[in-house]
């Protein structure tokens, strides 16, 4: 079995949902992890699940490459986690859906929980996730409320993202708005993938996420607006709460040339895939000239030449090789 991403999209006119085998009591996750050095922030993760909530689903931690000892010390305070020490970096959706094949195959899961590891969650956590899926046989993915680690009276996603194809932005619902309750309520979403719930079946079904974003891209968006095109739904629970450090891995959250280049393109995948042709045309009216001059003034400034070519080669090579 492999994930890509690429098995072909079923319309919502033509989709049948398969009903959910299991009710929310009896669903069996696997909480799919990637890593890649960060040893400690792996480890403060794992702990902040009781010892009940380890004990009720199944754990699996892709090391993405790790230098730094994590997978081995991972096995010594967590043995009943699963871990797979790759070794090299395999990017974020194809690392996601190595470890997912990996549960898959091991575990059997009914469901399958995908978290990043700069998170600490609050408890039921994933009993809150599962819930919703025992009322809902045509619920596909719910998605868990983030607040920040550093400040947690501030949301950091308060009902997954909001996608503005006119301006090429991304952002999470209420993001640094003060947590005044205004995000308890579940509601429809595209959902983040750094935190959420994913039916297993359906996971399979829609191929996985797509790794024509790795290394890193809007990945986890593109695998829930996919989700929702076959005729699923995707739901907000805000009864899931974590922590989140929101740390960068890739390029050491520099906005380097191939950070850039890689952006650039993905951005472009993402929009041909999903954008109506009003918001693409917007889009090169609009919002391409916007970012480009955004970029080239801000980086400019900052001595960063390479940004500004890597975003050129990335718009270039993304209208050369169409998603």
């Amino acid at each position: 079995m492999t994930f890509t991403g690429s098995k072909p999209e079923r319309s919502p006119s033509t989709a049948s949902p398969a009903p959910n085998a299991r009710v929310a009591d009896e669903a069996v996750a696997a909480v799919i992890i990637l890593t890649m050095n960060q040893r400690e922030m792996t480890l403060r993760m794992l702990d902040s699940f009781s010892a009940a909530e380890r004990n009720g689903s199944h754990f699996v931690v892709w090391d993405n490459g790790s230098t730094d000892g994590t997978a081995e010390a991972i096995r010594d305070r967590f043995p009943d986690v699963e871990v797979h020490h790759h070794p090299e970096n395999l990017g974020v959706a194809s690392g996601r859906n190595a470890g997912a094949k990996l549960a898959l195959e091991k575990f059997r899961p009914t469901h399958l929980v995908f978290l990043d590891n700069d998170m600490i969650v609050r408890p039921g956590f994933i009993q809150a996730l599962a819930e919703p899926f025992a009322t809902d046989a045509t619920l596909g993915q719910t998605q868990a409320k983030l607040l920040f680690l550093h400040d947690p009276e501030r949301i950091n996603d308060g009902g997954g993202c909001r996608i503005n194809f006119l301006l090429g932005e991304t952002r999470p619902v209420a993001f640094r708005e003060l947590d005044r309750g205004q995000c308890d309520k579940p509601s429809a979403c595209v959902a983040c993938g750094g935190a959420m719930m994913v039916r297993a079946d359906i996971f399979e079904q829609l191929g996985g996420f797509d790794s024509g974003f790795d290394p890193f891209g809007p990945e986890d968006l593109d695998f829930s607006l996919r989700l929702q095109k076959a005729g699923y739904g995707a739901l907000y629970a805000p009864g899931a709460v974590a922590l989140h450090a929101v740390s960068h891995t890739f390029e050491g959250g520099n906005y380097t040339s191939t950070y850039a280049r890689s952006k650039a393109r993905h951005w472009l995948r993402f929009m041909r895939r999903h954008a109506t042709p009003m918001q693409k045309l917007g889009f090169a009216l609009i919002g391409a000239p916007l970012i480009a001059a955004r970029i080239t003034i801000r980086e400019g400034l900052r001595g960063n030449p390479g940004a500004i070519l890597g975003s050129v080669r990335g718009f270039v090579e993304s209208l050369r090789r169409p998603a």
